[in-house]
């Protein structure tokens, strides 16, 4: 017999046996097996090991591809939508092209990968035949609401958009990085539409109703609500200035960005959104500093880390909001104060610490390998 056992490790060979003995020879397999899965596992000695390395990085990056395809062909929307009209939420590879008007041979592929991921559930065709047409498939609720609901507090498939790019720059861009210490700027449009896609959520559901209104007690929503100066300084495709305009109409906003693409990107945003309180500004030629003792509120939303000065972007700001001005009369309530906005990504104070963490925060890295740390050196010096 063949089986797998408890701790999910798959017997790679047939056990065969007596009647009378196989229960006891299959249970000290069993406890075997389980006493190799508890071992630690030592790379000096273990090749098994690094095989799992090597293969659970083709996966990973094999999984994000199929994932991207159905991301980007609107795929999960489309179950989502489908798996809903059906009594029994199941659909055919035929009900999908049907919907989509894609090529059901290359459907059928994706579907049997995603069903092998683990993405979507699937039924096996009637005992009778093994036409894979007849294969039915469904999206699950939870899956559907990370992968293809933006208004869900669970959606989280935004980053996948950008790791085509991102695995790309390891054969155009790194290894020439690598050689002289030059990066690269962000200026895929994949890229800027993925971290356009994550930010939104966090601005929506934290950003503006929970870290603004902690600010000086509430002092800065009244004043974004009476009206103000706002800069946005590396505003990428815009979508924390966009939420704000939206949220506080009588305040003007004014974006600061290096990308052509992102200030492209932005732009759509805007004129999407009809705002007529939003302006948009090249950083290359009209740096923020430029514009001295001008505005009551800037922000630098997760860009800092990517700055190749950083220093200077803080000078920029200290230049560009308006002076504080002192109590009358020791009233504090008579005082003027500016206020900065920092938001980056959360990290640990050292590198040591990063890797002290469990686990390490191995994409992370990567991540920032390919794109923020390219970013923060992509200019000689």
């Amino acid at each position: 017999m063949s089986f797998s056992n408890s701790c999910h490790w798959s017997v790679p060979w047939i056990v065969t046996v007596s009647a009378a003995s196989g229960a006891a020879v299959a249970s000290w397999v069993t406890a075997w097996y389980c006493q190799q899965a508890t071992k630690p596992a030592n790379p000096e000695i273990d090749f098994h090991v690094a095989h799992k390395l090597v293969w659970d990085a083709i996966g990973g990056a094999m999984n994000a591809a199929m994932m991207y395809v159905g991301d980007r062909l609107h795929l999960y929307t489309t179950l989502r939508e489908l798996c809903a009209k059906k009594s029994d939420q199941y659909i055919t590879e035929q009900d999908l092209a049907d919907a989509t008007g894609l090529h059901v041979r290359w459907l059928r592929e994706w579907l049997a990968q995603q069903a092998s991921q683990g993405v979507l559930l699937w039924k096996p065709p009637e005992a009778s035949h093994d036409d894979p047409s007849t294969i039915l498939y469904r999206l699950p609720h939870a899956t559907a609401q990370v992968l293809a609901n933006p208004q869900s507090s669970e959606y989280d498939i935004a980053m996948i958009e950008l790791v085509p790019a991102l695995v790309a720059r390891a054969k155009t861009m790194l290894p020439e990085a690598f050689r002289t210490g030059i990066g690269r700027p962000y200026d895929e449009p994949d890229v800027a539409s993925a971290i356009d896609r994550q930010h939104d959520k966090h601005v929506r559901e934290v950003v503006i109703p929970q870290v603004l209104p902690m600010i000086q007690e509430g002092k800065l929503i009244q004043q974004l609500q009476q009206g103000i100066q706002v800069a946005d300084l590396g505003c990428g495709a815009g979508v924390l200035m966009v939420q704000l305009a939206q949220a506080f109409p009588q305040s003007t906003f004014h974006g600061y960005e290096i990308s052509p693409v992102a200030l492209q990107k932005a732009a759509q945003h805007i004129a999407k959104a009809k705002l007529t309180n939003v302006f948009l500004h090249d950083a290359t030629v009209e740096p923020l500093g430029q514009a001295v003792d001008t505005y009551d509120l800037v922000t630098i939303y997760d860009v800092l880390h990517d700055c190749t000065n950083p220093l200077d972007l803080i000078q920029q700001v200290k230049a560009s909001l308006k002076k504080p001005t002192k109590p009358n009369d020791d009233d504090t309530d008579d005082a003027y104060v500016p206020f900065f906005l920092l938001a980056d990504i959360p990290a640990a104070p050292s590198l040591v610490q990063s890797l002290q963490q469990q686990p390490p925060p191995a994409t992370y890295f990567a991540i920032s390998t390919c794109l923020c740390l390219s970013c923060s050196m992509s200019e000689a010096g």
